[in-house]
Formats: C-alpha cells, structure tokens, sequence
C-alpha cells in the first residue's frame, strides 16, 4: 500500500471540476459487426443519442481477407465491391430498424482491422463518443480472442462506452438506458479527474445521482505484515481518503446540484469497482485510463480495461488525450499499421 497516499489529499475537491463538462455531444459513433450481439451497443447508442440529440455514425468495419495464390479461381467469391454494397445494405437495415424517423445519422463502411477501422473512423469524424458491445471474455477466451473494445479503449482518441453482451442464450436487449446511478473511482490522480466532468453531464441529462469511489490498494507483499498490522497502517489512510472524497464530492453537489455521495473501500482496485457498481445498483462506471501500451501496458495492464471486461454495468472509459477531442491518431500508432492494413470508406448520409 502507498503511505505517501496522503500527500495527494490537500488539495483534493478543488481542481475537480475546473475544466466545464461537454455542454452538447454531437456525434456518436456505433460500431457493428451485424451480430446480435454488437446490436446491443447499436441499440444502445441509438437511444443514448436521441435521449442527448445527438447524430449516430454507424460503422461496419470490414477485416481484409488474406491474398492467397490461386484465389482467383474460384469466381464465385464475393469481390471487395459486392462485399461493401453488402455491407452498406445491412447497415441501412439497421439504421431503419433502430432509428426515429427524425433521427440525423450516417452510415460508414470501412476496410481494416477492426479496432482500428473504429478508432480511425472516430478520429477522423471528430467523433464525441464511441458507444459499442464487448462480450467481457475471461480466462482463456480472452487470451485467444481478446477484445476489439479493449483495444479501442486503449487507442481511442475519444471516450468509449462499452455495453457488456449477456451469457449466451440469455436476452440480447440493450441495457435499460434510464440512468439513475453513476459510479465514478477516483484515485486523486490528474488523470482520475476527467472522468467528473463528463459523469455531471450525463448525471444532468438523466437526473441521476454520482457515487464517487475509492480503493485504497492492498498489494500481495502488504499481506505479509499480518491481518492486525496491515489493517493498522490502511485504516488512517481510507480515512484521509474519506474526507478528501469527501470535499470533491461536497464541490460536485454545490457546483452541478447533483447528489453525489463517496464509498471508500480497500482491496484491488478492479474487482472493488466492479463489486461496488453492482452492490450500488449502478446504471455505468465512468473512468479514465492512462492508456498503456507496448512493455507498460504488458506490465501495468489498465485497471479501466479490467473493468470493462469484468463489469455488469455499461462503463464510459476516457483516455488521458480524451481533452484534445477530434485530434488524429499518433503517427508512430498509425505507422505501424500502415503497411498491414488496406483502408477504404464508404459513407453514406441520411
């Protein structure tokens, strides 16, 4: 556990909320792989953005097929061309099916890797948000499948909002979008606070009420002190936590109005959030993540990324650039896909 902890309380609950949230949010952008399951998110971001008047961009990302030797033999496979009017077609079908007859959208077909379809789309198209489904794969599954949301929460350049995909064989219905409760950790990080002013907004939105969170972590070497001593040196430190919560939240209620109470709880910080949301009866968990990769990603992981795979709840994940919204993708990020990946787009309004 970090003792210097207290050293990052002084000045807690005055900075919080000195950058003003998003007073509108103009475009989301849905991804969708035309499976029942992406549907949620579809779903789920269509409803979101006629509850805010938002437009949705709703995006079919294509992966390319592998070139192989003697391909072109076999006529009757489905050329690019067929495959993106295809594409195009289903995406109309939905946007019908989902849409309000006033609804502002667009629909977008891309050729690339998924997640990078998706986060190149966003930044070019200055999107606001991204709203999408992620099965939330553990164990195994994860290691072989991974996860396209995970990935576009690690790059995106703008928040994403992840819908989590009942088991299997239970309702695909997208989560009931009538927000009353939102969790959001806090770690008195910089990076942590950004995370506030975009949980305001949509606590103003939905008339709900902010529950802000902290976990003071226990790491595996702390066990070894015993039970008696470890609690001993933790116990003053969820205390300053405590308070300083506690002043962030009082600036939260006299700057917004909005009800917002704190929960300090010790443990890992992953699994603490996922279980508070759930015993809180959380509508979504909004935090931010540093956006690890290479070797820090590898070591550090990302507790947002955690999460996002573990929670019941829809999570809002910013990335640390989030504030520089609509700038493009790192150079150094798109080089390294440059010569792995054939773009083409597609874009049609409504």
């Amino acid at each position: 556990m970090n003792t210097n902890l207290p050293e990052q309380f002084k000045n807690a609950g005055h900075e919080f909320l000195a950058s003003p949230g998003r007073s509108t949010l103009q475009e989301i952008l849905a991804p969708t792989d035309f499976s029942n399951e992406s549907r949620v998110g579809v779903a789920y971001a269509f409803n979101l953005a006629e509850k805010l008047g938002a437009t949705v961009a709703l995006l079919h990302v294509i992966e390319p097929l592998p070139v192989m030797e003697g391909m072109e033999a076999f006529p009757l496979l489905p050329t690019r061309p067929e495959i993106t009017r295809q594409a195009r077609i289903q995406l109309e079908r939905i946007a019908d099916q989902e849409s309000k007859k006033d609804s502002r959208l667009t629909t977008i077909v891309r050729t690339a890797k998924p997640f990078y379809g998706i986060i190149t789309a966003a930044a070019e198209r200055k999107a606001d948000l991204i709203v999408m489904a992620t099965h939330g794969y553990t164990g195994v599954n994860h290691v072989l499948l991974g996860s396209t949301a995970e990935r576009v929460v690690r790059h995106a350049p703008c928040p994403v909002l992840t819908v989590r995909v009942r088991a299997a064989g239970s309702s695909a219905a997208a989560p009931h979008l009538g927000l009353t409760r939102i969790l959001v950790p806090i770690d008195f990080s910089d990076t942590s606070k950004l995370a506030l002013p975009w949980a305001a907004f949509l606590a103003e939105a939905f008339d709900a009420e902010i529950v802000l969170l902290h976990v003071t972590e226990k790491y595996p070497i702390d066990y070894l002190l015993g039970r008696e001593l470890m609690n001993e040196a933790i116990t003053p430190l969820m205390k300053a936590a405590e308070v300083a919560l506690q002043r962030i939240a009082d600036n939260v209620h006299s700057s917004t109005g909005i009800k917002t109470s704190v929960v300090i709880r010790d443990g890992v910080p992953h699994k603490e959030i996922c279980l508070a949301a759930q015993e809180f009866h959380a509508d979504l968990i909004a935090l931010t993540t540093h956006g690890y990769t290479g070797l820090k990603h590898l070591w550090l992981g990302s507790t947002a990324e955690r999460v996002v795979r573990d929670a019941q709840c829809p999570v809002l994940a910013l990335r640390e650039v989030s504030k520089s919204l609509g700038r493009t993708v790192p150079e150094a990020f798109a080089a390294q896909h440059a010569n792995t990946e054939n773009q083409s787009m597609a874009q049609t309004p409504r």
